[in-house]
């Protein structure tokens, strides 16, 4: 009888440790992504930036090892951006696909918006303030507090 017990306490226990369904991963990760999400809302225009760096891991640390990266959404979609700089830095701009596992990744997916991938160098500053000028001379800044590298969300 003690063993059978025993074998159902630790049965038991190994089965509510089993493993995470990806679904609450991906529902926590989005969660952290919105601290680190901002937004820019004028005359019809919503600009929604999220910076990258202190969330992704896995598959993405190579890609954002020696860059601080941003992604831009643009709405509408008629819009695009004329420059966008990082602490005065010109930053490289590529346009995501909506498939593209970055843009369906961000915190706030919007399906009607175009998504943009913004990266500079990795800069020491504190803050990184990030300036997007669109087509139509329409402006923003975003800033956003970096995070020591050591202070970073596992999802894990």
């Amino acid at each position: 009888m003690l063993k059978n017990l025993t074998f159902l306490i630790i049965s038991l226990i190994l089965a509510g440790c089993w493993g995470k369904s990806s679904l609450h991963s991906d529902a926590n990760l989005k969660n952290e992504l919105l601290a680190y999400t901002q937004k820019h809302n004028s005359a019809e225009i919503l600009l929604v930036a999220t910076y990258l760096n202190p969330i992704y891991q896995g598959e993405f640390t190579t890609d954002m090892q020696d860059f601080d990266t941003f992604i831009v959404s643009i709405y509408p979609q008629n819009l695009t951006p004329k420059s966008v700089t990082i602490n005065s830095l010109d930053a490289t701009l590529t346009k995501l696909e909506k498939d593209d596992k970055l843009s369906t990744l961000v915190s706030m997916t919007i399906p009607w918006s175009n998504y943009y991938k913004a990266t500079i160098p990795t800069q020491k500053s504190n803050i990184l303030s990030v300036n997007i000028t669109l087509d139509n001379n329409t402006t923003a800044t975003l800033n956003f507090q970096k995070v020591a590298r050591s202070l970073y969300w596992h999802t894990r």
